[in-house]
């Protein structure tokens, strides 16, 4: 199912969502829900050592991301708000895990992959509740990397281009699992900003378009029957 009102922005980091989430949440009387930043304890640390940082932090975003999708649907159901437009969903937190994972140096290795994943699968899945749009923002990698340089934050000036490249590479493919789940995607260029007013048109005219979900299914893990592991030896029964 998707929730009428809830408007989602992907894309890398530093093409320009949280301005165009602000702005755009102004233009249509929607509430911002931005990504937490300030108030991450392990950011900093992550990008000072991805390898030791990597699995803890991809559970905090997830924890966190996951109370703010659950206040906010709720609050739109409740009739509360009349909609939210939000920086970065929670869909897009298995990105960076599967990034991490796929990483040559594998920051975050099978297991706790898996793991992440089977809790992702606990928490989100089962309250599936997907955007009623999602405005996927697309820039050359060194356009983002000039504006990370511009806005200035400290723990941010230790990104290497190739992760950004693999970030966006993952986010290519993301997309496409989003479409094929059903979920309406508005394109756009971000190399150079739009305008709020040809935003928020697009907005209306993308939300109006048919969409047909279904439910997006993560990896299967191995039940415990498939691990060998698991499965008690034959002991000798005494004749």
């Amino acid at each position: 199912m998707f929730a009428e009102g809830y408007i989602g922005i992907a894309g890398i980091i530093g093409v320009g969502k949280s301005t165009l989430t602000m702005e755009l949440a102004k233009a249509l009387n929607f509430e911002p829900v931005l990504e937490e930043v300030g108030g991450n304890p392990y950011l900093e640390r992550f990008y000072g050592d991805m390898k030791q940082y990597g699995t803890i932090m991809q559970i905090w975003l997830l924890n966190h991301r996951f109370r703010q999708h659950r206040e906010f649907v709720s609050r739109i159901s409740l009739g509360k708000i009349r909609g939210v437009v939000q920086d970065r969903t929670i869909w897009e937190d298995t990105i960076f895990a599967r990034m991490l994972n796929r990483h040559p140096d594998k920051i975050i290795s099978d297991m706790d992959y898996n793991t992440y994943l089977d809790l992702f699968d606990n928490m989100v899945l089962r309250e599936m509740v997907f955007p009623q749009l999602m405005i996927f923002l697309d820039c050359r990698v060194e356009t983002a990397l000039k504006r990370i340089s511009e806005r200035g934050r400290n723990m941010e000036k230790a990104i290497d281009p190739a992760y950004l490249r693999s970030l966006q590479e993952n986010y290519y493919e993301f997309i496409s699992e989003m479409e094929d789940a059903g979920v309406r995607i508005l394109r756009l260029n971000w190399e150079n900003f739009h305008s709020i007013s040809e935003v928020a048109r697009l907005v209306h005219e993308y939300s109006l378009k048919p969409s047909s979900f279904t439910k997006w299914v993560r990896p299967l893990r191995k039940l415990g029957i498939d691990n060998e592991a698991n499965i008690p030896k034959k002991v000798p029964v005494a004749q």
